[in-house]
């Protein structure tokens, strides 16, 4: 089992039990428990764990709720969804997936600056519901297509075999995608892989893939990446991206970056 592989299911087991037992996943991944040492080593040394006696347990991420997550930085969320909403023409296929500042992309997509005739595929309630109309019928300015599949909550949305498989059914002509963290050399990438795989089909299954990080994702530590930086068209982000260290590498490397003032 590759390094990479160990580390996601690690950090899957995390997420869903709150805990996980150096003995236990060395037996389940069939290597050395000092393979399996080495990996929370580096893990913790990342910011994804803190390492106990016996195994290790999730850092509190921050903001952990979707709905505090939403309000966080929501000026910074607000300014990247302007900036972002001159690049959508009406009549456009969209691929959005879920997130926070996909979120706020929808609310000023519906805004009264907001476009019509578009064509929206997403994998969010939250996305699909601000693009329906107060009575919850279907807005007249949009078409908007809910994925199927596994659902998960925070924040709400669709994932697994059945999402992707549906995703491939379409062609979009710009998939808006909210990454965990953006890194100059692996590109875009989610903290979970099932996220990860989601936005991954959004992108081979679109013309142009579009970033929106606010200044936090910037130089964040790689997870699961599901768009190296040449496959990048544009990179959405805030002022303060312009403080952070990895901002220069990230510059030079992505095709496009907006810097929403």
């Amino acid at each position: 089992m590759w390094q990479e592989e160990r580390q996601q299911k690690i950090r899957d087991l995390l997420a869903a039990f709150g805990q996980v037992s150096t003995d236990r996943i060395s037996q389940s991944f069939g290597v050395a428990r000092e393979t399996i040492r080495r990996d929370l080593v580096e893990m913790e040394q990342a910011g994804e764990l803190r390492r106990v006696r016996g195994g290790a347990v999730p850092l509190v991420r921050e903001a952990f709720s979707f709905q505090v997550r939403h309000t966080q930085r929501l000026q910074e969320k607000r300014a990247i969804a302007a900036t972002a909403l001159p690049f959508l023409r009406n009549g456009m296929t969209l691929f959005m997936d879920a997130g926070s500042t996909t979120t706020v992309m929808s609310e000023t997509i519906a805004g009264p600056n907001g476009l019509t005739d578009l064509t929206v595929i997403t994998n969010s309630f939250d996305v699909a519901r601000n693009l329906t109309e107060p009575t919850g019928e279907p807005s007249r300015r949009f078409r908007v297509l809910m994925l199927g599949g596994e659902f998960k909550q925070d924040p709400n949305e669709t994932v697994g075999a059945v999402a992707i498989n549906e995703i491939h059914r379409y062609q979009a002509d710009l998939a808006m995608v909210v990454p965990w963290g953006v890194d100059a050399v692996k590109g875009a990438s989610d903290f979970y892989l099932y996220g990860a795989e989601v936005a991954r089909a959004m992108v081979q299954n679109s013309g142009q893939t579009m970033i929106l990080a606010d200044h936090s994702k910037i130089g964040a530590p790689p997870r699961t990446v599901f768009c190296p930086p040449d496959e990048i068209d544009i990179l959405v982000t805030d002022a303060k991206a312009r403080d952070n260290p990895s901002f220069e590498a990230i510059l030079e490397k992505l095709p496009k970056v907006v810097v929403a003032e």
